[in-house]
């Protein structure tokens, strides 16, 4: 059975489509928060609610857990 992707990508004006990324469905059902942007996974489909240099996850109102390791909403 073939895995399921989710395509992104920037649709101009002229329907070109360019900065192409895709991600499994799977790599998304593993991240707790189920984010859908593609700059929120690693090129091996890891999310990144790891990182701390992440710091878009503040801007989605998350917190950096020190203990955890993790952002956390």
């Amino acid at each position: 059975m073939a895995e399921h992707k989710i395509k992104f990508g920037t649709l101009h004006p002229d329907g070109t489509v360019t900065d192409e990324r895709e991600i499994t469905k799977e790599d998304v059902r593993r991240c707790p928060f189920f984010i859908l942007v593609p700059e929120h996974y690693r090129e091996d489909g890891t999310c990144r609610c790891d990182d701390p240099t992440h710091v878009e996850m503040r801007d989605w109102e998350y917190v950096w857990s020190e203990e955890r390791q993790r952002w956390e909403g």
